[in-house]
């Protein structure tokens, strides 16, 4: 029987291999058990960088190029979604976006939002746009002295990105990169049957929590794809134990899944009923302080990226986006990878980032 599961040989031979087995079980049982329990966290967010401004709690943050030299004069300004932590994108030396482009030669920013807490419950889409955003627009531009900038948006910080782009024209934006934003919420998968309006009372969730804690939307996000999020990463674990792998990779990007931040409940509510119920964004009937948000308004060089394996955005969300742009500089690349796999990953690495770079190299 020539199966890899079973063990051929004499007894004395097959007893050896049982034993090598199991020694080799053993330990890598400890070695796991002193991964989840003993060793601190690692390390993430390494990218040398000065903080250049802030507002409330959160920080705009100027990475520093390691000769001194910066070779195209258009900044960056990163953005990300206000429910993670912002070392998704400077994960780890090596495994970095924000260090890729800024050892590249790109002028690199990032707002970070900082952890909300109570007081920052009434905080609502407008006030992230017009006094987030639009402050640290400014800001990159006053200390890069330009008139204009590059957005990267991943995830929710792309969808914000677009509304802030279609309403404010100075400075200009001049290039604009989407990573998994969504645009289009009529089918987003299991989460549009979760939020229907008729199953889901947001009202009722936000005048009851008020400040929307961040166990509550990693939970529902897991359960988007339980076994993925709960089982198979400690199986990925096993795995590279097994086969001597390095788990560092394995560690950090673990630390970020479970590293999530609560969410203003004035925010929550608009983002769950102005879009996820009832779709405003795409349809041009979204308003922050009086002003309509029109993605038709946009006049910047387009990139949208998308995962065909993203179970959160789906990649015609982001798709999307081109269909309702004037005939601009537009581009649109898919990529066999999930979610996260657009900023970690050997792919990330290998292929989107210098998708990205080259693309805006072209353009700086």
């Amino acid at each position: 029987m020539n199966n890899p599961l079973f063990f051929s040989g004499s007894a004395a031979e097959v007893g050896e291999k049982l034993q090598e087995s199991y020694d080799r079980l053993l330990d890598n049982t400890k070695k796991w058990a002193e991964i989840l329990t003993f060793e601190p966290d690692p390390q993430t967010g390494m990218t040398p960088k000065d903080l250049v401004w802030r507002k409330n709690k959160a920080k705009l943050y100027r990475y520093i190029s390691p000769d001194k030299c910066r070779s195209y004069r258009t900044p960056i300004l990163v953005l990300y979604a206000l429910i993670n932590e912002a070392y998704i994108l400077d994960l780890t030396p090596g495994m970095s976006m924000v260090e890729y482009l800024v050892e590249q030669g790109f002028d690199v920013y990032m707002l970070e939002w900082g952890d909300f807490a109570w007081e920052d419950r009434d905080l609502t889409m407008a006030d992230i746009v017009f006094d987030y955003i639009a402050n640290a627009v400014r800001k990159v531009c006053q200390f890069s002295r330009t008139d204009e900038l590059s957005i990267i948006g991943y995830c929710m910080g792309g969808t914000m990105a677009s509304m802030y782009a279609s309403l404010v024209s100075s400075p200009r934006v001049k290039n604009m990169v989407f990573m998994a934003a969504p645009f289009d919420f009529d089918d987003a998968g299991t989460t549009s049957i979760w939020l229907k309006d008729a199953s889901y009372d947001v009202d009722k969730v936000v005048d009851t929590l008020q400040l929307v804690p961040s166990a509550f939307i990693d939970l529902g996000v897991k359960l988007l794809n339980p076994v993925n999020n709960f089982y198979a990463t400690y199986t990925r674990l096993w795995k590279m134990l097994d086969q001597g792998v390095p788990v560092h990779s394995w560690k950090v990007l673990n630390k970020w899944v479970n590293d999530n931040k609560n969410l203003p409940g004035a925010f929550y509510r608009q983002w769950i009923k102005d879009f996820y119920q009832e779709n405003k964004l795409i349809k041009n009937e979204v308003t922050l302080r009086g002003q309509r948000v029109n993605l038709s308004n946009i006049e910047s060089s387009i990139l949208v990226l998308a995962g065909t394996k993203d179970h959160i955005v789906l990649p015609h969300q982001t798709r999307v986006l081109l269909d309702y742009l004037p005939e601009v500089d537009k581009a649109y690349h898919e990529f066999p990878i999930g979610h996260g796999g657009l900023v970690f990953g050997d792919t990330a690495k290998n292929k989107v980032y210098p998708l990205i770079a080259e693309w805006l190299e072209a353009r700086s």
